[in-house]
């Protein structure tokens, strides 16, 4: 546990004196960015009143993480996952908004099997398959590593895992960013610069009526005429 002051900055819960809160540990996403489980249940979604409650609720497996109920209080719970409380079934998506990395959007119960992974990471390995690595932990062995490429969205079907789809990193196709100042906007890509030794890969994306050039990390492809998964549209004002 640790000092609310001393919580991540997008924690929206009070800084009050002498207060605390429980903290993640390794996972599938980093402790700065990620939610833990009591935190999420009790300060942000309000379902429980104490700390009690919420980790009486996670040892009974009420609370499921990508439709796996996940036993440990300490959890990280991050960008694009699907949490659904068994006790009353409501369903969220982790999404970005107006200053907050990460934050439960309600989703329909017909959304929860689906979710969004971006490829971080890709090697050859044994038997000449591909290893893809995701933002959020996961691992996919695939035949042609020819189709997919870093950055990269998975359309993957949960629990299993399986590809459902894959949206490119490319001219045309509709970016979130997460990152950044515009933290949380959807737009159509414009353009995908490679970069180079000195210059890192940058992605130009329709924000309003305003072109935005931002690094290739701070923006995530969700589909091409629509996302592939229900997103609420920041507005530019």
């Amino acid at each position: 546990m640790v000092k609310r002051q001393a919580a991540p900055a997008f924690y929206a819960v009070p800084r009050k004196k002498l207060a605390f809160v429980t903290t993640t540990k390794a996972g599938p996403h980093s402790k700065a960015m990620s939610y833990d489980p009591i935190t999420l249940c009790r300060d942000i979604l309000k379902v429980v009143r104490s700390k009690k409650e919420a980790e009486y609720a996670v040892k009974l497996g009420k609370v499921l993480i990508d439709g796996v109920p996940r036993l440990s209080i300490h959890f990280p719970i991050g960008l694009m996952d699907v949490v659904e409380l068994s006790e009353g079934g409501s369903v969220y998506r982790m999404l970005p908004q107006k200053g907050r990395l990460v934050a439960p959007v309600t989703i329909s119960a017909d959304e929860k099997e689906r979710k969004l992974c971006q490829i971080r990471s890709k090697m050859t390995v044994k038997k000449g398959k591909v290893q893809l690595g995701t933002h959020d932990g996961r691992t996919f062995l695939v035949d042609d590593g020819s189709k997919y490429a870093l950055g990269d969205a998975l359309l993957v079907e949960l629990p299993s895992g399986k590809i459902l789809d894959v949206v490119s990193m490319k001219k045309g196709a509709l970016g979130l960013v997460v990152r950044g100042t515009k933290l949380g906007y959807v737009g159509e890509i414009k353009e995908v610069s490679k970069g180079n030794f000195s210059v890192e890969p940058n992605v130009t994306i329709m924000i309003g009526d305003a072109e935005v050039v931002l690094p290739k990390n701070f923006v995530i492809p969700v589909g091409i005429k629509a996302p592939l998964v229900s997103i609420p549209r920041r507005i530019e004002r």
